[in-house]
């Protein structure tokens, strides 16, 4: 209820900001899917909310060909009714010649790069599943969003980007140590049917481990019609020891349906038999952008000391995985657009 309270009055005030400035946007992604998950032992029918998201927009042109903007993003559960005000990536900033800084809370660069090239972001078999690291008092780290954040973006340079990401407290409340400190960068580019892409993230730890991952991906058009992708990293200081997680995915487009799959290999770490292998393959059936309709089988093929989900990453309803068990899920999926 206070959720809406908050929305409804933002809404309202961005409703009179357009009248006076023509530059405020209202947005949204409904993204719901009907589950069958099975971790080896237990299964079960599920509706699931996928980082649906409602946001708000509003940028103001300055002197000298400046730009301030920001953006209040939060989480909308679909499935259950529930969501938290400006989760999401939320931030003020400022973009001109120069390039864009931004501060507040918003992805960063190691993440960005994992979206571009994962067949199934936000879906069962999403890469988050075996690439995303937690354990312990560090909680998750790796494909998460800085809190108290600074970035900075470069301009793009023939074809080449820069980006820098820093926090000095990446946690909630006030510091007087900055434990928690943490950054990520990464070097890009891209043009039209390519993209490379490597990054590195550190995260300062509370319980002695400071994670850190090297992070390469990239996709190639082979046609307009195929696209591969491949996604790279080395993940060191984690609790268990150190991993690497790496796999290949393809898309091809036929018409109004584009079919895709992928498979991605999580190495053991300091425990023998604790690697694990990720397959999805799905389909998608377009009805312009503002809607697609999706079909996704998955599967998380365990080694004996290993427990990684199918159904984790961005998704709002997920099957804890049981070690030595295979993760499986069936998921039909409806993505709406406003």
């Amino acid at each position: 209820m206070q959720l809406f309270k908050y929305s409804l009055l933002a809404a309202s005030l961005l409703a009179v900001g357009t009248v006076q400035a023509n530059n405020v946007e209202i947005y949204g992604l409904a993204h719901l899917s009907l589950d069958r998950l099975d971790n080896g032992v237990d299964s079960g029918t599920n509706v699931s909310s996928n980082s649906s998201r409602l946001g708000f927009r509003a940028s103001t042109k300055l002197e000298g060909g400046l730009e301030a903007f920001v953006q209040l993003e939060q989480t909308i559960r679909i499935d259950e009714g529930a969501g938290s005000f400006a989760d999401r990536d939320s931030y003020v900033g400022l973009r001109g010649d120069f390039g864009t800084v931004k501060i507040g809370q918003f992805d960063t660069p190691l993440k960005v790069l994992r979206g571009k090239v994962d067949q199934f972001g936000d879906r069962v078999g999403d890469i988050r599943n075996i690439g995303r690291v937690s354990g312990g008092t560090i909680g998750n780290v790796f494909d998460e969003r800085f809190k108290n954040g600074v970035a900075y973006q470069s301009p793009t340079v023939n074809n080449l980007t820069f980006a820098f990401h820093y926090t000095p407290h990446n946690n909630t409340g006030a510091t007087v140590d900055n434990l928690r400190e943490s950054y990520s960068s990464s070097i890009t580019y891209e043009q039209k049917g390519i993209y490379l892409a490597a990054a590195f993230e550190r995260f300062e730890g509370t319980d002695g481990l400071d994670p850190q991952a090297i992070r390469l991906g990239a996709y190639y058009d082979i046609t307009d019609a195929i696209r591969l992708t491949t996604l790279w990293q080395s993940a060191k200081d984690i609790p268990g020891g150190d991993r690497n997680v790496y796999g290949v995915g393809a898309s091809y487009k036929q018409g109004n349906y584009v079919w895709r799959g992928q498979v991605y290999q999580t190495g053991d770490n300091d425990t023998a038999d604790s690697g694990a292998t990720l397959f999805a393959v799905g389909v998608d059936r377009n009805f312009g952008r503002e809607l697609v309709l999706y079909a996704v089988y998955g599967i998380t093929s365990n080694d004996d000391n290993a427990a990684f989900r199918i159904s984790g990453g961005g998704r709002g309803t997920q099957l804890p995985a049981i070690a030595g068990e295979d993760s499986t899920g069936l998921s039909l999926g409806i993505i709406y657009r406003f």
